[in-house]
C-alpha cells in the first residue's frame, strides 16, 4: 500500500468475512447468475467514525437512493485522480469542496440507503474506489479497492 494511503476505519474487516462483500462479480441472483458488487463492505456498527484515506478534497456529498448518505473524496493515486466513496453514512462531517487530510474524520457509518435496518454483523460501511465521482451502474467507473490497499481484510482485520 502506498505510504500516503490510509484506511477508512480504525478497524477494517470485510463484513462477515464473505467474498460476496468484496468487489467484482461476486454476488448471485435468485437464478444463480452473477451480479456485481461495486466496492467493499467493511463491518461497522452504526456510528463508527470514518476517516479520509488520503489528502484530497470532498468531491461529492449526496443523499438518497441505494447509497443513502454518501461522501466521495478526490485523491491522487499512482498519478491519477481517484474518488474514495463512503456510503450508508449516518452523519457527514465535511462539505463539498472542502480540503481533507489523511486520517481526518469525515463522518459516521450508518444504515442509510439500502442498508436501512441492517443489524448485528450486517451493519457496514460500503466503500468504493471510483475513477469518476458519479459512475453509472455496474462496475464501470470503479476499480477494486485491492488496487489501492494491496490486501483484502477478509478474515484478518487491519487496525490503524
Amino acid at each position: 500500500m502506498a505510504s500516503n494511503i490510509g484506511w477508512p476505519l480504525a478497524h477494517n474487516i470485510i463484513r462477515r468475512g464473505d467474498v460476496a462483500n468484496t468487489f467484482g462479480m461476486v454476488r448471485h441472483n435468485a437464478d444463480g447468475s452473477k451480479r456485481p458488487h461495486q466496492g467493499w463492505d467493511f463491518f461497522a456498527p452504526v456510528g463508527t467514525p470514518c476517516f479520509a484515506l488520503a489528502d484530497g478534497h470532498v468531491a461529492l456529498v449526496a443523499s438518497g437512493g441505494d447509497y443513502g448518505n454518501v461522501v466521495a473524496l478526490s485523491f491522487v493515486f499512482d498519478g491519477q485522480t481517484r474518488y474514495a466513496t463512503y456510503a450508508h453514512m449516518s452523519k457527514i462531517e465535511v462539505a463539498q469542496g472542502q480540503a481533507v487530510t489523511r486520517g481526518q474524520r469525515i463522518g459516521l457509518s450508518g444504515d442509510s440507503g439500502n442498508a436501512r435496518g441492517m443489524t448485528g454483523p450486517d451493519q457496514h460501511l460500503h466503500f468504493e474506489v471510483r475513477t469518476e465521482p458519479r459512475p453509472g451502474r455496474g462496475l464501470a467507473g470503479r476499480i477494486s479497492p485491492l488496487n489501492v490497499f494491496r490486501k483484502v481484510p477478509l478474515d484478518e482485520a487491519v487496525d490503524v
